[in-house]
């Protein structure tokens, strides 16, 4: 069984993960270059075709890219539409991270999916149904030895409560701040390439008063790991309506943190499904409330390997491409 991926590349960790799961059950994962347009011709439909952020890539860049893009998107939906037996559009997001005040790109891209009958499936099953799930950033058997090993987990120092990643507006850490109490230290630990935002933000905190440390770098993998396990609470107050499913709660849980987040239709589905997730409310929180409501770091990753391990991942892969397991 033949399937192309695109993109075939990615800074994200999430594609190779989802790369790994379709191998798994039993495709020959191809990417979407000149062979993919040949392959698909020559061919009666007998391909699958997994399209990630292409709605997304149409934004974020120069002008001209922009346009480039825009119409290579176009080109991209409608011939996989023609030539494919089947085309799976994996929606992550809203609305675009980097997108414009109307996003008529976005919006474009979406009614052209639909007008070419392609359904969208979600990562998260809140949205609609069927669902894919996000896949963590270890392994089953990783994570199963360190929940075997509990001491191995004990942090070696502890941060309260952590905000990692790259530092946008649509994570909404600006509203959060309006609100946050001064006696709790709250660490950032990501980069913010927009100037004006972060003399923003800087600004806020001065003036605010608060206690937040902010290492305005970009962290590697073993950095920001090593960040998580020494972390109780990971904040994600990202805005509601942007995005769909949060890569960054599926590498918090991973290593073991609880999460603070907003309501947001994703914070509201999660803190019902688990107990390591609460709602941030500024009328409550406390020193005294986060560690009355904190769960062990052993507790959250068992939950988490139970809710997304790699068996959930290939079950959730196989319902979307009706495959029969093996």
């Amino acid at each position: 069984m033949k399937l192309y991926l695109y993109p075939s590349r990615s800074q994200n960790e999430f594609l190779e993960l989802n790369r790994q799961a379709l191998r798994e059950l039993g495709y020959e994962v191809k990417p979407v270059n000149r062979a993919f347009i040949t392959d698909l011709l020559r061919r009666k439909k007998d391909a699958t075709v997994v399209l990630h952020w292409v709605e997304d890539r149409v934004y974020g860049r120069t002008y001209r890219t922009v346009f480039q893009y825009f119409f290579k998107m176009i080109a991209l939906i409608i011939f996989s539409g023609l030539f494919a037996e089947k085309v799976v559009w994996v929606r992550h997001n809203f609305q675009p991270h980097n997108g414009s005040k109307h996003n008529y790109r976005y919006r474009f891209l979406c009614w052209l999916y639909k007008l070419m009958s392609v359904k969208a499936i979600p990562l998260e099953g809140y949205y609609s149904s069927p669902s894919l799930l996000h896949p963590l950033y270890k392994k089953d058997s990783e994570l199963q030895a360190q929940i075997e090993q509990p001491e191995s987990l004990e942090p070696q120092k502890s941060n309260l409560v952590v905000f990692f990643g790259a530092v946008k507006k649509y994570k909404n850490l600006h509203q959060i701040l309006d609100t946050w109490p001064k006696h709790i230290p709250l660490k950032i630990a990501g980069r913010c390439t927009d100037t004006e935002y972060q003399s923003f933000l800087l600004n806020k905190i001065t003036q605010l008063g608060l206690n937040v440390v902010w290492d305005n770098v970009f962290l590697s993998d073993e950095e920001l790991n090593d960040v998580l396990k020494n972390t109780k609470f990971v904040l994600l107050p990202h805005a509601d309506n942007t995005m769909i499913s949060s890569g960054s709660f599926y590498h918090a849980i991973g290593e073991g943190c609880n999460v603070l987040t907003n309501s947001s239709r994703f914070g509201l589905a999660k803190s019902k499904q688990h107990g390591f997730v609460s709602i941030y409310d500024p009328k409550v929180i406390s020193e005294a409330y986060l560690n009355s409501i904190y769960q062990d770091r052993t507790k959250v990753m068992h939950d988490a390997l139970s809710s997304y391990g790699q068996r959930q991942v290939l079950s959730a892969w196989r319902n979307v491409l009706a495959v029969s397991e093996r």
